[in-house]
């Protein structure tokens, strides 16, 4: 099994469900009009209640009377802000749950046609998927975050201690110092960037566990951690994937860059061509889901296990996965 067949398999899976390109356009521009609607009435409705003047903060000249005239400001139009907060705050719940919803079905969807090899999207079985993955993928998700902020925040103590470190070396000697910059710097750099990388892969081939195997967010965890110790190419997939959506997206914003400096007619432009950018970049990261799914399908997923109920195709194929009995010979009569 190569890594282009594999993609390939992705991007057939894709093609076979392309309404799921327009299912994250569609939630993308959801998220875009409630911030309008979410947060910007009600900061719009509270300028007009509380009488804010503008004209106030613009007289703040300097760093002190800016702090000076932020608590002021604060005290004067404590509601407004407490409004906004309240509105940030239901704005990014309710993102959120778009976001994981989406994603939810989206994963139901493209496994049932990678096990079933036919089944193809319906928005009916979009949303049974997403109601059905929703909370198991949240779980997973939050707590791949906790190990992640962990991992950062202890990866940050011992870049202070290197800085202390190489402090302490200058002030020995120059050259050693220097030495000692270079060498913690690439360690640093190496270790963030692996730690990325790691924790994306356990993240995506988690929730590949999750929708194949039915398996609980903490479970799921394990044998995520089982399978990439036993299958690093995984990893590797994971990173060209990666590679290649960065690539892409950034030849696509370079394209889009020159239609911004054309008069009059580039504004005109620019706004069909983000519409573009967007469709493009859901494109690609369901390719990259695709063929990770595909990739754990043929390397990591257990058959002998029932993924779900009620007659769907994962099902079916756990099903066809046993093996079946010896067939009897005249040579050989079972007894």
């Amino acid at each position: 099994m190569t890594y282009i067949a594999t993609i390939k398999e992705g991007i057939s899976t894709v093609h076979k469900n392309w309404q799921l390109i327009l299912i994250q356009f569609a939630s993308m521009f959801l998220s875009c009009l409630s911030f309008f609607i979410i947060v910007g009435i009600p900061i719009a409705i509270a300028f007009v209640m509380f009488g804010l003047d503008l004209t106030e903060i613009l007289r703040l000249k300097d760093v002190v009377s800016a702090f000076k005239g932020s608590a002021e400001l604060l005290n004067k139009y404590f509601g407004m802000a407490l409004i906004i907060i309240i509105s940030l705050l239901v704005y990014l719940t309710s993102i959120i749950i778009l976001w994981i919803f989406t994603i939810a079905g989206v994963i139901g969807i493209l496994a049932e046609t990678i096990s079933s090899g036919n089944r193809q999207f319906t928005l009916g079985g979009f949303f049974a998927e997403g109601r059905k993955l929703f909370f198991p993928v949240l779980v997973f998700s939050i707590i791949v975050g906790i190990i992640f902020i962990t991992l950062a925040f202890i990866l940050g103590i011992l870049g202070g201690g290197a800085s202390s470190i190489i402090d302490m070396a200058k002030a020995q000697e120059a050259t050693l110092g220097l030495f000692l910059g270079v060498f913690f710097s690439l360690v640093l750099l190496s270790a963030g960037l692996a730690m990325i990388l790691i924790t994306l892969s356990v993240t995506i081939y988690g929730i590949a566990d999750i929708v194949f195997n039915q398996s609980k967010p903490f479970a799921a965890l394990k044998d995520t951690a089982r399978y990439l110790y036993s299958q690093p190419s995984a990893i590797g997939f994971y990173g060209v994937l990666l590679l290649g959506y960065m690539v892409i997206g950034f030849v696509v914003i370079l394209i889009g860059t020159p239609l911004a400096l054309i008069p009059i007619i580039g504004s005109l432009l620019a706004i069909p061509y983000q519409f573009v950018t967007y469709i493009i970049q859901g494109y690609i990261s369901l390719v990259m889901l695709s063929s990770i799914f595909h990739y754990y399908y043929k390397t990591g997923y257990a058959p002998t296990l029932p993924l779900s109920t009620g007659g769907s195709g994962i099902s079916q194929t756990a099903e066809s996965g046993q093996v079946p009995p010896p067939e009897e010979t005249e040579g050989n009569p079972q007894e």
